[in-house]
């Protein structure tokens, strides 16, 4: 298969709210089959992900707190319908169906299409035009596996977008100082305030996973899971990039 042709496949996945993922398709007929399996359709929801994708694609080409404060807003909006709409319960089921069926080590270990998660994230415009690189996710250990599932179990997902939306509203500010001190030949933000790179650090690792998780058939009937998770990341990641962490 080209990569136009599986760029194409991937993208058209995303639109089925089926995306793919290695070794996804096996568990595919199993997502279709669960209770409510049918995606959410919800245009709200729908103009949330295109705000958010938006801003993304503006951070991929500059330094920019307000691009970053617009990821966290969409985020945080998300969160609000998600706690409206009993997201976090359904995400939790899901997790656990999934354990009671393949087994908590599987959903531990599994593992991202690297292939596709860079067609993702070059249609969110991390290519040779953008000024932030494509990047490499990293491994996570299987430790903070462990945390990140442990988490999903107790709080479910959208406790974790208003941390995320909370670290980029603090990144925001930084990136704002940035800009201001770059005019009298800045020092970087990392160097400055490292606080604010660990925080992206462990968000970064915890949007990795998340990814992984979200970008299988398992969450078929949320609204688009992967490009939420993936946009999530990329917004993240771009903002760790202009800092220099």
């Amino acid at each position: 298969m080209s990569v136009d042709v599986g760029r194409r496949v991937f993208v058209g996945s995303m639109a089925a709210g089926l995306p793919l993922l290695a070794g996804g398709g096996a568990t595919l007929a199993f997502a279709q089959r669960q209770n409510g399996a049918t995606r959410i359709q919800d245009p709200v929801v729908d103009q949330l992900l295109a705000d958010m994708k938006g801003a993304v694609r503006s951070l991929s080409q500059a330094s920019s707190g307000e691009h970053a404060r617009r990821v966290a807003s969409s985020l945080r909006l998300l969160a609000a319908w998600g706690a409206s709409h009993q997201f976090d319960a359904r995400v939790k089921d899901t997790i656990r169906g999934v354990i009671a069926r393949d087994g908590r080590q599987m959903l531990i270990r599994r593992s991202a299409d690297r292939a596709m998660f860079r067609s993702e994230a070059r249609a969110l415009g991390f290519d040779v035009r953008s000024n932030v690189p494509l990047p490499e996710p990293p491994v996570v250990d299987d430790a903070t596996r462990q945390k990140i599932v442990d988490d999903l179990l107790t709080n479910g997902a959208t406790a974790r977008w208003r941390r995320v939306a909370d670290t980029l509203d603090a990144a925001a500010m930084a990136l704002d100082r940035q800009a201001t001190l770059r005019a009298g030949g800045a020092t970087l933000v990392s160097q400055t305030d490292p606080s604010i790179c660990r925080m992206i650090q462990q968000e970064l690792s915890y949007l990795n996973i998340q990814m992984v998780f979200w970008c299988a058939p398992w969450f078929y009937w949320a609204p688009e899971p992967c490009g939420l998770a993936t946009s999530a990341y990329m917004g993240v990641y771009a903002v760790s990039w202009w800092y220099g962490c």
